[in-house]
């Protein structure tokens, strides 16, 4: 009984130690590492919401990313119109609309000195900057007038009440501002309007100033307003002509929105950009009534103070790989085994494993305090210096542990370049996949794999 419970034991223990265990083993060892590598991907998420989490206790207090939204004219008109009931009564109906007008010319420039407010590990470009705006309105023609008109209805008459005009400002939020606009027009300067009127303004924030009488015989006009916020600046196109002057002593900016920069100058000092945007290319029209339209959320253009914070990005990409940087180190120990004659335990596979998944643990923590290329090396040489001293003590010879520490490195050298050329990494991958596949078919071509056992 003894003797056949030796056998028994003596089967099971060639069993697991024969090479098609083996092969199961580390196929299955790499499905379930996929559930540690689930966490990381998690635990990436996390850290991005935290970050932006962070960006916005910072962001929200000063009004986000400022946009400034426009100028426009709002003059009100009344429409009295009789209605007859079925007895013969009359009853004289006021309704009131505004007629809303852009500008001829609009200009703003603005210089922007950012400074790096920080949340915990996290930093962010903040300012505070004055806005310099002038512009023009043309003159309110007969013309201009006849989009009041409804020819539907008869017995109306119309009263168009320029001394009651307004003049908006248009903003992204009202927190962006640090004091009320100065607004000069026609060398004048406009009082805020005591009451804001009942109007739907087109922005998404509006501050009022009483106009009168200048709306009917245009008028130029000057804005300085100081603002803050964080990230980026954007503006609005909506005259007829726009020009836009964005000067920073920020090295490295991002131009976004719907036009690019018509000119731009990006050195050591800072960068300058300007934009020349006529109207016929914006949304906005000249001219149209509150009564059949609301106006439009125009495009804007855009001056980010760029921040590479790509590092969740490429630890993202990264651990999307992580089931071919687990498999190919496995595979690479299992063809090890077969010419060493050495048996590796399973829990010696795992323990590889594990060190493997460890790396994009490093890769996630250690960037977001320095810069992710650096990151990626540190971690690489790591994992690559604990292959090679674990290596070269399972095989008992310090040339196959140099031998095995050299496939996980140039693992990791693939995979920064995948990284790094985004536009190629399909084609970076193929060519890699077939690279393995090719070197495993040329040094395994010679075994007898029923003979391993």
């Amino acid at each position: 009984m003894e003797e056949k419970n030796e056998k028994t034991v003596k089967r099971n223990n060639e069993f697991f130690s024969s090479f098609g265990f083996k092969c199961i083993a580390v196929f299955i060892m790499v499905l379930i590492f996929q559930i540690p590598m689930i966490f990381i991907r998690n635990l990436i998420n996390d850290r991005i919401y935290y970050h932006r989490d962070s960006e916005e206790s910072i962001l929200i207090p000063k009004g986000g990313q400022p946009e400034l939204q426009g100028v426009i004219v709002a003059i009100p008109y009344e429409t009295f119109s009789i209605f007859k009931y079925s007895n013969g009564e009359q009853e004289r109906v006021v309704e009131k609309n505004y007629i809303f007008v852009t500008p001829e010319t609009f200009t703003a420039q603005t210089e922007i000195e950012p400074e790096m407010l920080r949340r915990g590990i996290f930093e962010i470009p903040v300012f505070n900057c004055d806005v310099h705006v002038n512009g023009a309105f043309s003159k309110i023609v007969e013309d201009y007038l006849s989009i009041m008109e409804d020819r539907s209805k008869s017995g109306q008459e119309q009263l168009v009440k320029f001394e009651d005009a307004i003049l908006l400002v248009g903003i992204s939020n009202k927190k962006i501002l640090t004091s009320l606009p100065e607004i000069k027009a026609g060398g004048e300067i406009l009082r805020q309007s005591i009451f804001e009127p009942n109007i739907k303004s087109p922005f998404d924030e509006t501050v009022y100033y009483d106009l009168g009488e200048r709306a009917k015989s245009g008028f130029e006009f000057e804005i300085t307003a100081k603002i803050q916020g964080g990230k980026s600046i954007s503006l609005v196109p909506h005259a007829a002509e726009n020009k836009f002057i964005v000067r920073s002593n920020w090295k490295t900016p991002k131009f976004s929105g719907g036009w690019l920069p018509t000119e731009r100058e990006i050195n050591e000092s800072g960068f300058s950009a300007e934009w020349n945007i006529p109207g016929l290319s914006t949304d906005f029209p000249k001219i149209w009534s509150s009564k059949n339209f609301d106006g439009v959320k125009g495009e804007s253009v855009s001056a980010s103070f760029f921040q590479s914070v790509d590092n969740y990005q490429k630890a993202m990409r990264s651990a999307k790989y992580s089931i071919l940087f687990l498999l190919i180190p496995f595979i690479a120990l299992l063809v090890f085994e077969v010419f060493s004659k050495v048996k590796i335990h399973p829990i010696q596979y795992a323990l590889i494993g594990l060190a493997n998944v460890v790396f994009y643990l490093l890769l996630l923590s250690i960037s977001e305090h320095i810069p992710f290329n650096a990151t990626y090396w540190i971690a690489s040489a790591a994992i690559s210096a604990l292959m090679l001293f674990y290596g070269a003590a399972i095989f008992n010879k310090f040339a196959y542990g140099v031998f095995f520490a050299a496939v996980n490195f140039i693992c990791y050298i693939f995979l920064f370049g995948t990284l790094q050329a985004e536009d190629y990494a399909l084609l970076l991958g193929s060519v890699g996949i077939f690279a393995v596949v090719a070197a495993l078919m040329i040094l395994t071509r010679k075994i007898d794999w029923y003979k391993l056992n």
